[in-house]
C-alpha cells in the first residue's frame, strides 16, 4: 500500500506541474484570464474525456465548464470509486483512474451539491500478474528465514489487516505454522508440530483462528498482542448437544457482523463459537463431505459462503450459502453441475473442481482456490464467475500474466487490505502473490 501511495504521489506531482504549465492563468497577451473558480449558481457542464479506456492510475483529461480551480473541492468518481484529482483550470482537469472500479465505468463529477455524469462510458482494463514470494519448490523439507531460500509446503493461508501473511504448512514431517513478513523479507516460524487447517482472521482484533483435529473441539488462536504465540482452545458444547463423532473440521471464519467464529465439520455440522468463552452452538447440518473454504461478504452480512469438495454428495464441487440468522430455511447450492468441471459465466451455471479455500475482498469479490482446475477463480458481487489466472486443467509453475501463469493444486488463498491475493500453491511448494490492478 505504501508503494502505491508513493507511485500516486510521483504521478500526481509530475502531471500537476505539466498541467499547470500548459494551462497557466495568463492569456497570450500576458493579461489575467477570467476568474474560473466554481460558481454554485451555475451548473457543472461536461463535454468529453480522453482517453476512453485505461488501467489503474491512467491519466484521464476531463473537459467541461464550471469545474473551479481547487482540486480539494472536486470529487470525481469512476462508478463508486473515487479518483485522485491532479489539477483543474476550470474547464479542464486531470484525474487518475482508481483501482478496479469495474469493467464498464460511468465517470461522475461532483462539486458542492451539484453532481453530473458523462454520457459515454470509460472502459477499465484489468492487469493481473503473479509472482513467487516464498518457497523454492523443494518438497518434504521446511526452512524459515529469508523468503527466497525458504522451503515450504503451504496448504492454507490468510492475511490480516496489517498485511501479515499466515501460512499453514501441512505435509508429513513438516507441520508448521508460520508468518511471512514481506517488508522484512522473512519467514518466521510460530509453531511446530501443530496440524492445522484453513485459518480466518478477526477483522477487529486481528486474532487468527484455525481448526485442528487433535480432539473434536480443538482449535488454535494466534493473538497479535501476544506476538502470535499459539494457544490451543477447546470448544464448550451445550448440554445435550452431542458433538460430531470425529474432530474433522477444515476451515474457520469470523463473522464481522456478530463476531462469532464459524466452522464446519466433515459430518456436516455447522457451528458458531463465542470468541471469548468458546461456547458452541450448532446452527445447521448439511450432507457430509469436505469443505475447505468459508467466508462472509461485507456487503451481505450474515451470509456464510462455503466451498465443497467432490465427496459432498449433492453439493459436490459447489459453492453454497446459508444465512446464519435463519439457517433452517436458507441453505442453498449456488453454482451449477457437480460433476467437477470448469465453466465461467453466471454462477448458477458455473462449474468448479475441488474448490478449496475462499475469501472475499472489501468490494465483495469472492476468490476461490480452484484446486482441481489448477487456477484462481473469482465470483463478482453480481454473480459472474471468471478465471483470474491459471490454465484450467493444466498443472505447472510459471509466474507472469494472464497468458502464461500456471499453478499446481492451489489449495489456499488470502486477501490483503489493498486487494492483493496470496495463494498457497501446494504442489508447487510456494506462496504466490497476485497483483490485480
Amino acid at each position: 500500500m505504501r508503494i502505491q501511495k508513493n507511485v500516486m504521489s510521483v504521478f500526481s506531482g509530475c502531471f500537476l506541474f505539466l498541467f499547470l504549465f500548459l494551462f497557466s492563468c495568463k492569456d497570450n497577451n500576458g493579461s489575467e484570464t477570467i476568474d474560473k473558480t466554481y460558481d454554485p449558481n451555475k451548473p457543472i457542464e461536461l463535454t468529453t474525456f480522453y482517453p476512453d479506456s485505461g488501467k489503474y492510475l491512467e491519466k484521464v483529461l476531463l473537459t467541461g465548464k464550471n469545474f473551479g480551480t481547487d482540486p480539494e473541492q472536486i470529487r470525481v468518481y469512476f462508478n463508486s470509486k473515487r479518483a485522485a484529482v491532479v489539477g483543474s483550470t476550470g474547464d479542464r482537469m486531470y484525474v487518475l483512474a482508481p483501482r478496479l472500479p469495474g469493467d464498464t465505468v460511468a465517470i461522475s463529477v461532483a462539486i458542492g451539491k451539484d453532481s453530473v455524469v458523462f454520457e459515454k462510458n470509460f472502459y477499465y482494463r484489468v492487469s493481473v500478474t503473479v509472482t513467487t514470494i516464498a518457497g523454492n519448490g523443494n518438497r518434504g523439507t521446511y526452512t524459515d528465514g529469508e523468503l527466497a531460500s525458504s522451503e515450504v509446503q503451504p496448504r492454507y493461508v490468510c492475511v490480516d489487516k496489517e498485511s501479515n501473511i499466515f501460512i499453514i504448512n501441512r505435509v508429513d514431517g513438516a507441520y508448521n505454522i508460520a508468518r511471512i513478513d514481506e517488508e522484512n523479507n522473512e519467514l518466521v516460524t510460530l509453531a511446530r508440530d501443530i496440524i492445522g487447517n484453513a485459518p480466518g482472521v478477526d477483522p477487529v482484533t486481528g486474532v487468527v483462528s484455525f481448526p485442528t483435529e487433535t480432539t473434536i473441539g480443538s482449535f488454535c488462536t494466534l493473538d497479535p498482542k501476544e506476538m502470535w504465540a499459539p494457544r490451543i482452545r477447546e470448544m464448550k458444547w451445550q448440554p445435550g448437544d452431542n458433538p460430531p463423532d470425529q474432530g474433522w473440521k477444515h476451515s474457520m471464519v469470523v463473522n464481522p457482523g456478530d463476531g462469532y467464529i464459524y466452522t464446519r465439520y466433515y459430518y456436516g455440522d455447522i457451528v458458531k463459537i463465542h470468541p471469548r468463552t468458546y461456547e458452541v452452538e450448532r446452527i445447521f447440518k448439511t450432507e457430509q463431505g469436505d469443505s475447505f473454504g468459508l467466508t462472509f461478504l461485507p456487503q451481505r452480512p450474515n451470509i456464510l459462503y462455503m466451498s465443497f469438495w467432490d465427496n459432498s454428495g449433492v453439493n459436490a464441487n459447489s459453492i453454497c450459502s446459508i444465512d446464519v440468522t435463519d439457517p433452517a430455511n436458507t441453505f442453498k447450492k449456488l453454482s451449477g453441475p457437480t460433476n467437477g468441471g470448469h465453466r465461467d459465466g453466471q454462477l448458477e451455471n458455473a462449474q468448479f473442481r475441488r474448490p478449496s479455500q475462499i475469501f472475499t475482498d472489501k468490494d465483495g469479490n469472492m476468490y476461490i482456490a480452484d484446486s482441481g482446475n489448477h487456477c484462481i477463480r473469482r465470483i463478482t458481487l453480481e454473480g459472474m464467475v471468471e478465471t483470474v489466472l491459471g490454465m484450467p486443467g493444466t498443472a505447472g509453475w510459471k509466474d507472469g500474466g494472464k497468458e502464461e501463469a500456471l499453478f499446481n493444486n492451489p489449495t489456499g488463498l488470502g486477501i490483503a487490505e489493498d486487494g492483493t491475493v496470496y495463494v498457497a500453491d501446494f504442489d508447487n511448494n510456494r506462496i504466490r502473490k497476485l497483483s490485480i490492478n
